[in-house]
């Protein structure tokens, strides 16, 4: 392995013991790579070792680019965080920094800002820390260094906020902050009898809904009641109250796990309930922002399964989960018998949930590290995402993705074009869904994207290395209005543009 040169900030930890070390962040060129599968119906290589906590992931149009941090103290030695890149929707992964000195970080959680700026959150000890990977500035939380859970989320005006959950007492506290983690200020008091406080952005403005275990019951906070709560960005930093708390989902039973998701008008409230061998997967829908709760139903559970440790994100149009399905067998996971599946419901049926799709070959790991799945969203790609899960492969296990979009590419044919072409699709007209063939004569990046009549883009079909060959592209207009429409093809130094004709 080559030397590499330490750049950037060295901060000293408030906090004793093996956290008062230096903390620093390292950068690396030339990058190193990390091996993915060449075919994107199959899952993809993040990482080759396990995590030791709970990886975060993010993805930025701007520069076609995924992220993702990966608590992690074996991929180089002397780090605890290494923060990994791609610029092909996953097919390769770079180092692209770290974070050192080694120890175990059980979180990260990563945000990106309406200036389309990218931080990770991590949880250094009881120290919690916002590092911007773009510019490489790592600051940390200094009102509170003792703090046992937290959650973070940004704004359209490019504001962070920060939630906490203090280890001293049962005391949730907010802030923000309108300088990129420099300064934190507009101190809110939640709740002093709360714990495990979890947050959510809406798809559709600067409204943060709350959930947390609230009027706390000890020692077992997981049959706590959870309580929710909106706030709303009044001004860049601060956070304003918006109605009333509420507790829709009352103490006495145990959820392990909860999350809210927000998105328009439609709120979701995610959360399991039983114990092992009868762990189901739940849902409440709110209609009106959040304000009141429907009646709470199983989402696609299966009997003999546990469904469990999940992940909610919001599309243009709904929501997206994926969870683990576990059928709690004798001996080592297998393909069939532990799986990560996915589904969502949109806007216009929120409690509706599609039948779920399994997204893992390779069978997820249970561990007691606590590494959950989690969604990236491609939000420039109207239903797109790339979850990332920790899979078993042989004796080993390793960090994944897949990108659902891209199992919808085939390749038609082994022999070599010899020369770039762009088809016109099929049918055309079409409602709602056609088929582009393409072809390319050498292996590279492959764009497809389609453009309304007044040039702007509306979707994009096709963003990935491919090899030589002839490939048939599906493309799904659900979600466009009738009308023309464009698609372009860019290849190398190949370009070319076609019309399609959508008729409802």
């Amino acid at each position: 392995m080559k030397n590499f040169t330490l750049v950037l900030i060295v901060l000293l930890l408030s906090a004793t013991g093996v956290f008062s070390q230096n903390l620093s962040v390292q950068s690396y060129d030339p990058p190193i790579p990390v091996n993915g599968a060449p075919d994107w119906g199959l899952n993809l290589v993040v990482s080759n070792t396990e995590p030791l906590g709970m990886p975060g992931g993010i993805y930025r149009a701007s520069t076609n680019m995924l992220y993702v941090a990966v608590p992690d103290t074996n991929a180089i030695a002397g780090k605890c965080i290494v923060l990994y890149a791609s610029s092909n929707n996953g097919t390769n992964w770079v180092i692209l920094n770290s974070i050192s000195p080694a120890t175990i970080v059980p979180k990260v959680k990563m945000v990106r800002s309406g200036l389309d700026s990218v931080y990770c959150f991590f949880l250094y000890g009881t120290t919690v820390y916002s590092w911007n990977i773009i510019n490489n500035n790592m600051q940390p939380f200094t009102a509170y260094v003792n703090i046992r859970d937290f959650d973070a989320e940004a704004s359209s005006t490019g504001s962070l906020y920060l939630i906490v959950d203090l280890n001293t007492n049962n005391d949730i506290r907010l802030y923000g902050s309108s300088n990129g983690g420099a300064v934190w200020a507009g101190a809110v008091f939640l709740s002093s009898t709360g714990a495990s406080p979890k947050w959510y952005k809406s798809g559709m403005g600067d409204t943060l809904l709350i959930a947390y275990h609230g009027v706390l019951i000890q020692p077992d906070t997981a049959t706590s009641a959870i309580r929710t709560v909106r706030y709303r960005e009044s001004a860049p930093g601060t956070l304003t109250l918006v109605g009333a708390f509420a507790t829709p989902l009352a103490a006495g039973v145990t959820r392990m796990e909860f999350k809210p998701v927000l998105n328009g008008s439609n709120a979701w409230l995610f959360f399991t309930t039983g114990t092992t061998g009868n762990i189901d997967l739940n849902c409440m829908v709110s209609t009106n922002n959040g304000v009141a709760f429907g009646t709470a139903f199983t989402v696609n559970s299966v009997p003999g399964r546990d469904e469990y440790w999940f992940d909610a994100k919001h599309w243009n149009s709904g929501v997206d989960v994926i969870y683990y399905s576990d059928s709690l067998q004798a001996g080592p996971p297998t393909n069939i018998t532990d799986k990560l599946m996915y589904c969502s419901a949109s806007n216009t049926t929120p409690s509706t949930f599609l039948a779920p799709t399994q997204i893992s070959q390779n069978p997820p790991g249970w561990s007691l590290i606590n590494y959950k799945p989690s969604i990236i969203e491609y939000l420039n790609v109207s239903g797109d995402l790339a979850p990332i899960w920790v899979g078993i492969t042989g004796s080993s296990k390793k960090l994944y993705m897949n990108r659902l979009f891209a199992t919808k590419i085939r390749n038609n044919e082994t022999e070599v074009p010899a020369k770039y072409f762009l088809g016109q699709n099929y049918p055309n007209p079409f409602n709602p869904t056609t088929k582009i063939n393409f072809a390319i004569p050498k292996s590279g990046l492959v764009t497809i994207k389609v453009y309304d009549i007044a040039g702007r883009e509306m979707a994009e079909i096709v963003n990935q290395v491919l090899t030589s060959g002839s490939y048939t592209a599906d493309f799904d207009g659900a979600i466009l209005s009738s009308g023309a429409y464009f698609y372009k093809i860019t290849s190398g130094n190949f370009t070319e543009t076609k019309k399609m004709l959508l008729i409802r």
